[in-house]
């Protein structure tokens, strides 16, 4: 009977050490704060760098433009992806960018960034987590993209 008791309280101290180490060791979610501003970081660098070489560091995963689910996507003005997390969708016509549900996310997209900017709400796939979540997207004109960021709720 003793050991038993001694055996549970050890049991259940290993198990709520583990439980705390793999949230201090998963990163937190990113917030649409922390969203916004790196999309007017990126507005700035088409401002101040151009449109290709801000569009070029987007792209690049050590190009400073990557925060752990937070990335910068882009459309361009003959309605093309130019920038994205994933290399396939760069090309891609904004009217083949839909949502897991069929909903036509870039044609959206494109109409938000036509109206000057703003955000919307849709179901995407996190690129951390590989998980279908809910997103908000902050989209911004900068030049002649429309340019737009977004944290998981």
């Amino acid at each position: 009977m003793r050991v038993r008791v001694l055996v549970l309280p050890a049991v259940c101290l290993v198990v709520a050490v583990k439980l705390m180490a793999a949230e201090k060791a998963a990163p937190a979610k990113a917030t649409p704060a922390e969203a916004q501003a790196l999309l007017d970081k990126a507005v700035s660098a088409i401002e101040t760098q151009g449109e290709l070489k801000a569009l070029a560091a987007f792209n690049d995963p050590k190009g400073g433009f990557r925060d752990r689910e937070l990335y910068v996507f882009c459309l361009g003005p003959d309605g093309k992806i130019t920038a994205s997390v994933d290399p396939k969708m760069i090309g891609t016509d904004e009217t083949a960018v839909k949502g897991p549900d069929g909903r036509e996310i870039g044609k959206e997209i494109a109409t938000v960034g036509s109206q000057g900017g703003g955000s919307l709400e849709y179901q995407w796939k996190n690129p951390v987590s590989g998980k279908v979540e809910t997103k908000v997207s902050y989209i911004k004109r900068a030049g002649a993209q429309t340019c737009g960021v977004g944290a998981y709720k």
